[in-house]
């Protein structure tokens, strides 16, 4: 797809200089919060925060354009990299009363892109949310969530942005008839719609319920068996090239899940199920097979936590923007190292497979293979400021054509609330 650099605020072609200059410039925001007055006393004894950030971030590939294709023909410059400040205010309320609790959140956030100006893009993440209680025996949740984002490119091949706007209501119970004995129970429904015209053939609707039952033992080890159902279905199939087709389908799964601290140091959760996914139309993408997610947390000492995790389920809907079925498969490790009270250095390493089957539009299926490496320091010299800055690479090998890309990543941000 083309892009016109009228489009875009180039400022200058100074390369990587221009970048480092523009990173800098994004970051002089960071020293003004820095140097604000703290608050003097929390609001409303803590049950409000009210907020501000500010994040400049340094990205090599913006598009996510592969390294076979020519950058002036992809997006009309020889352009790949940007930076992105991004300027957030918010606030949150967490109220309790008596054996109820009420909390809500709203973040207003701003992007701006130094080069590429036309995703410039102003966003919010909302939620609200009543942590109900009948009795101590007998809880649940109850909420909506309402985010606008911009989707990724790594999810697009192409040049136009495209706002995601993502809703979820929820509830959920869990009771305990008699000490060592857990039932719960749950239903969501989710709807995401996106704004790029072209992306709205890829708009799904979804909704789910789920229900359980657990042993649970005074150590808090817990063994039980959970069923799942969810229907699915896009409001916009007639939006398909070469005429409506049905992306319905209905999901069932049933498996065991289990969380054991097998010592004082080490805990595993798990979870393996059979899933089974029918489509209306489109038999190709239909699904039935073991799905399982294991996480391991080993705290040797007080300041290191290593969490070790491997998954084999079906894309998040939030990332899948395909009429395609998804199933992804990967590992993950997770280092965390409290260097101080204040300091702290975490690191990520990941591994993932992303199977696309049976694409309708398109007829096509193919594999992404994503590998992300990434570390980041923190650093908290009070309770309601945060400074962090990171580094990232992600590699993205593909059999669909023109989809492997690489891309390094470095941020730098600050929030203070009060």
């Amino acid at each position: 797809m083309e892009y016109s650099d009228s489009g875009s605020s180039r400022r200058d072609n100074g390369g990587s200089g221009s970048a480092r200059r523009s990173l800098a410039l994004a970051a002089l925001p960071l020293a003004g919060l820095l140097c604000s007055p703290l608050p003097a006393a929390a609001l409303l004894n803590d049950r409000v925060e009210v907020f501000a950030g500010e994040n400049a971030t340094y990205d090599s590939n913006i598009f996510r354009i592969s390294p076979k294709l020519d950058p002036n023909q992809a997006i009309g410059s020889g352009e790949r990299s940007d930076v992105i400040s991004s300027t957030s205010v918010g606030a949150t309320l967490d109220v309790p009363w008596s054996l109820q609790r009420f909390q809500a959140g709203y973040t207003w956030y701003a992007n701006r892109y130094h080069r590429f100006s036309t995703l410039d893009f102003d966003g919010h993440v909302a939620r609200a949310a009543w942590l109900w209680s009948v009795t101590p025996e007998l809880t649940g949740d109850l909420g909506y969530t309402d985010t606008t984002s911009l989707a990724n490119f790594a999810n697009i091949q192409g040049t136009v942005p495209d706002v995601l706007r993502t809703r979820q209501a929820f509830a959920n119970a869990v009771w305990f008839p008699v000490a060592r004995w857990r039932i719960h129970g749950g239903a969501a429904a989710v709807r995401q719609n996106h704004g790029d015209p072209g992306q709205q053939v890829n708009d799904i609707e979804t909704a789910t319920g789920v229900a359980g039952v657990s042993y649970v033992t005074p150590k808090d080890d817990r063994i039980g068996v959970e069923a799942r159902v969810e229907r699915g279905r896009s409001p916009h199939d007639e939006l398909a090239f070469g005429g409506p087709i049905d992306n319905e389908y209905r999901q069932h799964s049933i498996g065991v899940m289990g969380h054991w601290t097998a010592t004082g140091h080490s805990t595993l959760d798990a979870r393996v199920d059979w899933l089974r996914r029918d489509y209306d139309q489109g038999s190709q993408r239909d699904f039935s097979g073991p799905t399982f997610h294991f996480s391991h947390t080993w705290t040797p000492t007080g300041k290191l936590t290593v969490v070790t995790a491997a998954q084999r389920d079906v894309g998040p809907v939030q990332d899948v923007q395909s009429s395609s079925f998804v199933l992804v498969k990967g590992v993950s490790v997770r280092p965390r190292w409290a260097l101080s009270d204040k300091v702290s250095i975490e690191g990520d390493a990941e591994y993932n497979v992303w199977d696309y089957r049976g694409d309708l539009l398109t007829g096509l299926s193919w594999t992404h293979r994503v590998r992300t490496f990434g570390v980041s320091l923190l650093y908290r010299p009070a309770r309601r400021i945060l400074i962090q800055c990171g580094l990232s690479h992600e590699m993205r090998t593909s059999t669909l054509p023109l989809a492997d890309y690489k891309d390094d990543i470095a941020t730098i941000s600050a929030r203070i609330g009060f």
